[in-house]
């Protein structure tokens, strides 16, 4: 069972808010932001909790303030897998919520994560007023779709150091920085574990090579710290930009 939304806590309003501008809420008037601070709940999750589970129904929709959280599928045999990240200044959800349909992903909090919760009755309300967030949606949609077609197409084309070299750039583009002597360095936000669920490979696979990137001296490995002082060899040896 996904949290229960229960407690309303208004951090800010969302005409504040610095995710506003990467979601389907800009194209909402003020008055209308208004009423979503009147109707939203503020959420908070620790890495682990669930925000819904799959197989239940859609009762609104969340919006990641900050925090990463992370789409997961179980098959008929209990198998789950991590396929997807979705990073602050995304909504989740909002698929259900216009098929009207079960969830098919658990929504998990990967890291402390704050959402803003919108019950259906309200976007439906926001929705009548404001065709262009229909419109937002449905290009979220789409883009959504184009994502899983180009994760696909990479499974295909691109062996497993180029799809594994290509996340950590992904990661390190988000979450990553450099320190005072010019290497790169991200803190990775998952599990090695979920990293080979991302890739599509065994878990000891990922592992064996961790050990080749750090024998090549392409990459350094300490718990979850990950670092590189070119940027540019790495690119190169992962076969993309990002």
């Amino acid at each position: 069972m996904g949290i229960e939304v229960t407690e309303k806590e208004i951090i800010n309003s969302c005409m504040e808010c610095p995710g506003l501008q990467t979601t389907e809420w800009e194209v909402l008037a003020e008055a209308e932001l208004t009423s979503m601070d009147n109707c939203k709940r503020v959420i908070t999750c620790e890495p682990g909790e669930i925000l819904f589970s799959q197989g239940e129904q859609g009762n609104g929709v969340y919006c990641i303030k900050s925090g990463l959280i992370g789409l997961r599928r179980i098959d008929i045999n209990g198998n789950s897998a991590l396929i997807r990240l979705i990073n602050a200044g995304s909504t989740v959800g909002y698929r259900t919520f216009l098929t009207r349909k079960a969830h098919i992903n658990s929504a998990e909090a990967l890291t402390s994560s704050t959402l803003c919760y919108v019950p259906r009755p309200n976007v439906e309300k926001l929705l009548k007023a404001n065709p262009l967030l229909g419109e937002r949606f449905l290009q979220h949609f789409y883009d959504d779709a184009i994502d899983t077609e180009n994760d696909y197409v990479r499974s295909l084309t691109m062996g497993m150091k180029s799809r594994f070299l290509h996340l950590i750039l992904v990661f390190y583009e988000r979450f990553g920085y450099q320190d005072e002597n010019g290497n790169a360095v991200v803190q990775l936000p998952v599990k090695k574990g979920e990293i080979a669920e991302l890739v599509g490979v065994r878990p000891e696979s990922i592992s064996r090579l961790i050990d080749q990137l750090q024998t090549d001296e392409i990459m350094r490995f300490k718990d979850r710290r990950v670092e590189f002082s070119d940027v540019d060899r790495v690119l190169q040896q992962a076969g993309a930009t990002v």
